[in-house]
């Protein structure tokens, strides 16, 4: 007779196995459906697919388990929010500018910059090439999208990495603000610290990513580790209320020793309705 400890540990060790595939080649929906105000009425029902923290990982050959996926997803807008690139991968560049080929001819594709993107030394071509391949780098920008007469903006915070140069998130949206005083404003930012650092920003939704999902994610608790090596942060993945919406991506790859568990890498899609 088999010895059904040994059996046990097999098991578990197998699903243990399994998990850890997925958690670093599954790819994963989140759906939110979150209502506004002063979203315009021709906006009611837009959608958005939010992708963050790419870090050079591959879904597929030239990444074609990501893209179809996105393209099954039917988006009206592409959002990419950083660290597509990674400091231990820095000629991945050709990859990405092949994976942001695809995605437009899904969506309009908007991208802003992550940290690992300035620290891989790819800020100096990352934009240039995104932009041959049709993706609009949002560098402390704001841009209108009409529909149907309806109005919305979407501005880009340029990450912090930039240096002491770069545009205050603050300051952006304080001069975007003088422009259209009443339109519904979508931010993209990389980092996941805008509910802590800027709890008054005068927008209505921000997209970002940065935490990973918390890396390992316990049943329950939620995830484990933050970008500052805490244990259980604060805004790790998901939706959360303020003055304004906050959707932190919980991001496709990942830039650590430790591999991801019970995080499978995560499209978000955002369909916003008229409240």
């Amino acid at each position: 007779m088999r010895n059904p400890a040994r059996l046990a540990l097999a098991a578990a060790a197998g699903a243990a196995g399994a998990l850890a595939l997925a958690s670093k080649y599954g790819l994963g929906v989140t759906v939110y459906e979150p209502a506004y105000g002063r979203l315009p009425d021709a906006f009611d029902g837009f959608h958005i697919v939010h992708l963050s923290d790419l870090h050079c990982a591959r879904f597929g050959r030239d990444n074609s388990r990501l893209v179809s996926a996105v393209a099954a997803l039917e988006p009206d807008l592409i959002a990419l929010t950083g660290d597509f690139l990674d400091r231990n991968a820095p000629r991945e560049l050709p990859a990405i500018s092949a994976l942001c080929s695809a995605l437009v001819r899904i969506a309009p594709v908007f991208f802003v910059s992550g940290n690992h993107d300035w620290s891989s030394g790819g800020m100096d071509e990352l934009p240039g090439a995104l932009g041959r391949a049709g993706v609009r780098c949002l560098r402390g920008e704001y841009v209108p999208l009409t529909r149907a007469g309806g109005r919305i903006i979407v501005c880009g915070a340029e990450d912090p990495s930039a240096g002491p140069g770069t545009a205050r998130p603050d300051a952006l949206v304080a001069e975007l603000r003088r422009e259209y005083p009443e339109d519904f404003v979508l931010l993209l930012g990389h980092r996941n610290h805008w509910h802590a650092r800027y709890p008054a920003l005068d927008v209505d939704l921000v997209l970002c990513g940065h935490a990973h999902g918390g890396i390992i994610r316990l049943p329950g608790l939620g995830g484990l580790l933050g970008n500052d090596a805490r244990f259980f942060p604060k805004y790790d993945a998901g939706l959360y209320r303020g003055q304004y919406d906050m959707i932190v991506s919980r991001g496709l790859g990942n830039s650590v020793p430790i591999p991801r568990f019970l995080n499978i890498p995560e499209i978000v899609s955002v369909r916003l309705r008229k409240k």
